[in-house]
């Protein structure tokens, strides 16, 4: 539960006290303290340690254990060319947080305390919303904020994030809005901050005002590409601000040794997204503090401040490079086709941007992927205008584009495009034609990974569906569920499990389907999600009949921040007596989810 302290009426000598005015610098920092303050009162989390190696590596990277698997290696990040900002790496780790608190503050019979809430990280904030949902179902779990509404000064134009602050508390269950916002949180945290990881300490190099513009916009690059894959939007915003700032002191001779301070090394993840290998002058470093800006502006939801940094790109910007020209032209008509639905204005993008790129003899292998990156969106708005074939086209050019093309961003763009050509053959009503080119994926490079094999056997599940192949579906859904679990992932097994009970039970297996629901529920469970477990409930209601399960329903629906209108349907179908077969979800034909429970976007 969550309540402000005075109205809880617990006294600070009961409460576990905790200040999270951690500041912006680098995700999870606010959560860290909450689980410190816990520890230190003798709660024992080491089961969340053990049983969640990798999210804990994130969350207190000194306690990594021997031989734990890199968080990339068992979950998708973001995406910046897709403009997709669902982060499982995110989700796992905030979920696994939000768990442990819970379970620290049962464990000691003791609330949690939380001041200095609106002036934590953004991460952190996301994590203790999602707290709050699953302390609701863990007896003696308990969280109290004290003066939620107190905020910190918007620390630049582009990092005001008061009304994504807003709408986490309003997740949290408080009626509150801007309005209600107090800026009289200090600043003096971030003297005492005390980076644990590596995003925090370049955020202090990029925000050293000591150091030399060349050291700080350095870092700045640096910490953006990582604090892109921890979902710190904010902290980003605030040093690619500073950082543009900066630039005019630089001469251009400056650059390379910038760039080489900045840590460009191929081998990281992090090159797949935020590259620096093709930046060369100030102009094109401005560019790239620029396309982080608007990213983040796109991510939360501010789609007109993303185009207007998007263009900037390439205004009053002499000595631009084509790629980063290209991409100027690329992610402006990302939004505009994605977000604001602007089909003919982004269409004129992307043909100003084949413009930049066009083919010519010797050109260099990074504007032949930025050619077949346009190529790629083409295609895309081609579709959605449901002209496929002309779609399918612009797809295979931009396939022929990644010919001997082996960087990360090129085998990104390679992945996209067998799994876009295999939905533009779905959706032209060739099913068989997506399944076949949906098997020639399993070529890929990291065909053999497990997050890889979980997704490829869903999508190649629904596939079969759609061709009449239902026991080759059940055994592919077989295959999701156990990659699922060797990953941990209780996420996707509460999906396709809840999912599994309608297609056995649309088949005429009740048992079968009651089964699935029993353990999807088990595992909606863990992941304290309220509407989840309501949604296997309704499904044991309409496989069995059973009176308890339907009591069940209306009691855990009421409880759910999530899906507040959904359950409340589910639970009023229940207990009316209603059919519950299309409240309940069915197979599809690809995994990908929105992290709902994490999600504070209106």
């Amino acid at each position: 539960m969550v309540t402000r302290a005075a109205e809880a009426g617990r006294t600070a000598t009961t409460a576990v006290p905790v200040d999270v005015n951690t500041g912006p610098a680098a995700s999870y920092t606010g959560l860290r303290a909450g689980l410190d303050a816990l520890r230190a009162q003798g709660a024992d989390l080491g089961e969340f340690a053990v049983r969640h190696p990798s999210e804990w590596a994130e969350l207190f990277p000194a306690e990594t254990a021997p031989g734990t698997a890199p968080l990339e290696e068992i979950a998708l990040a973001p995406s910046e060319r897709r403009l997709h900002r669902e982060s499982e790496q995110v989700y796992r780790v905030l979920t696994v947080a939000a768990a442990a608190l819970c379970t620290g503050t049962a464990q000691l019979g003791r609330p949690l305390l939380i001041s200095g809430m609106g002036g934590t990280d953004l991460s952190s904030l996301r994590g203790f919303m999602r707290a709050v949902e699953h302390a609701r179902l863990v007896e003696g779990a308990e969280l109290l904020l004290d003066a939620p509404t107190s905020v910190r000064a918007p620390l630049g134009g582009h990092a005001d994030y008061r009304a994504e602050r807003v709408r986490c508390l309003r997740r949290m269950g408080l009626p509150v809005t801007e309005a209600d916002l107090v800026m009289d949180l200090g600043t003096a945290p971030d003297a005492r901050f005390v980076p644990v990881s590596e995003e925090g300490a370049l955020f202090l190099r990029a925000t050293d005002s000591g150091s030399s513009a060349v050291d700080r916009v350095a870092a700045a690059l640096a910490y953006c590409r990582r604090a892109f894959f921890s979902a710190n939007w904010e902290g980003m915003a605030v040093v690619a601000d500073e950082a543009l700032g900066l630039l005019a002191g630089i001469p251009e001779s400056a650059v390379p040794g910038l760039l080489a301070g900045a840590e460009r090394e191929e081998e990281l993840v992090h090159a797949i997204e935020f590259e620096t290998a093709i930046l060369r002058g100030t102009a094109d470093v401005r560019g790239f503090l620029l396309k982080v800006l608007g990213i983040q502006a796109g991510f939360r939801g501010d789609q007109d401040t993303a185009i207007a940094c998007f263009r900037a790109i390439r205004e009053d910007a002499a000595g631009l490079s084509p790629e980063l020209r290209a991409q100027s032209h690329l992610y402006s008509a990302l939004t505009l086709s994605k977000r604001k639905n602007r089909l003919a204005e982004a269409v004129a993008e992307v043909e100003q941007g084949f413009e930049v790129v066009k083919e010519r003899p010797d050109e260099a292998e990074s504007v032949r992927r930025e050619r077949g990156w346009l190529h790629n969106l083409r295609g895309l708005t081609l579709f959605a205008e449901r002209r496929l074939g002309a779609a399918f086209e612009h797809e295979k050019q931009a396939l022929a584009c990644m010919a001997g093309l082996t960087d990360a961003s090129a085998a990104h763009l390679r992945i996209n495009l067998y799994s876009n050509i295999s939905v533009l053959q779905e959706k032209a009503g060739k099913p068989g034609s997506a399944l076949a080119t949906w098997e020639k994926f399993k070529q890929a490079t990291g065909s053999s990974n497990a997050g890889f094999r979980k997704h490829h056997a869903y999508r190649s599940a629904g596939l079969r569906l759609l061709v009449g192949e239902r026991d080759a579906a059940l055994e592919d859904l077989d295959v999701t569920l156990v990659n699922a679990a060797e990953l941990g992932d209780l996420f996707h097994e509460t999906e396709v499990r809840l999912e599994l009970g309608m297609l056995h039970a649309s088949g005429g297996d009740a048992k079968a389907g009651a089964e699935q629901y029993e353990r999807a529920e088990s595992a909606a469970r863990q992941l304290g999600d309220p509407y989840r477990i309501a949604l296997a409930q309704a499904g044991r209601v309409m496989t069995t009949g059973s009176r308890a399960a339907a009591d069940s329903v209306q009691t855990t629906a009421a409880l759910s921040l999530t899906r507040p209108q959904e359950a409340e349907a589910l639970a009023k179908a229940v207990a009316e007596g209603g059919e519950l077969a299309g409240l309940l979800p069915e197979p599809r034909t690809k995994l990908n989810r929105p992290f709902d429970l994490i999600n504070f976007q209106d």
